[in-house]
C-alpha cells in the first residue's frame, strides 16, 4: 500500500493490457491476479476499488469540473456533504477550486487532465492506473505535473501504476 509503481515500455509492449488486467476491465487466458494476497481473477471490474486515468483526457463535455469530480462519488451514493468535502479536498490539491463550475471545454488541456486525475484520486481506490496521463500536454505543462504526481499520491493508502514510453519520466 502506498506505493508508486512505473510501467516503462515501448508503444505496444503491454503497458496498457497489464494494467487493465490487473483493474479487472480484462480477463487473463490463464493464471490468476492477486490483490493483496486474494485472488481476484473473477472479480468484476465494478466491484474492485479502482479508478484510472489514461492518456486522452476523458470528462464528461455536459458536466461541470465540480460534477466530473463527484462523478464516482455519486455512483457509489454517498451523502453530498461528504461528496462537498471531498471534492473540495481533491480541486484544492489539484489547482482546481477557481475552475469548479467550468465545463471540460472551457479548460486548458492541462486543466482537463487535473480534473481527470482529481476525478481518481477523490475515490480513495486501493489501486489507481495511470496510462501515460501526460502524454498529451505541452513541454512545460508535462515537467510541472511530472513533478506534482508523486506528491499528490504520497500518504495515501492507494497503489499507483503509472505507464509511460518516456525514460526520463520513469525516472
Amino acid at each position: 500500500d502506498g506505493s508508486f509503481n512505473v510501467l516503462l515500455g515501448a508503444t505496444r509492449a503491454g503497458k496498457t493490457t497489464l494494467m487493465q488486467l490487473m483493474a479487472g476491465i480484462q480477463k487473463p487466458t490463464s493464471g490468476r491476479i492477486l490483490h493483496n494476497g486474494r485472488d481476484v481473477t473473477a472479480v468484476a471490474v465494478q466491484k474492485r476499488n479502482v479508478s484510472m486515468v489514461y492518456q486522452q483526457f476523458i470528462n464528461y463535455p455536459m458536466l461541470s469540473v465540480f460534477e466530473n469530480i463527484a462523478s464516482p462519488l455519486r455512483v457509489l451514493g454517498l451523502p453530498d456533504n461528504e461528496i462537498r468535502s471531498r471534492v473540495g479536498k481533491a480541486s484544492e490539491l489539484l489547482r482546481l477550486t477557481p475552475m469548479l463550475q467550468r465545463k471540460p471545454s472551457e479548460l486548458s488541456g492541462g486543466q482537463q487532465q487535473r480534473t481527470a486525475i482529481a476525478r481518481a484520486i477523490v475515490k480513495d481506490s486501493d489501486l489507481i492506473f495511470m496510462d501515460e496521463p501526460l502524454a498529451n500536454l505541452d513541454y512545460k505543462l508535462r515537467e510541472e505535473l511530472r513533478d506534482e504526481l508523486p506528491k499528490l499520491f504520497a500518504g495515501r493508502k492507494a497503489i499507483v501504476f503509472y505507464a509511460t514510453t518516456e525514460p526520463h519520466e520513469a525516472l
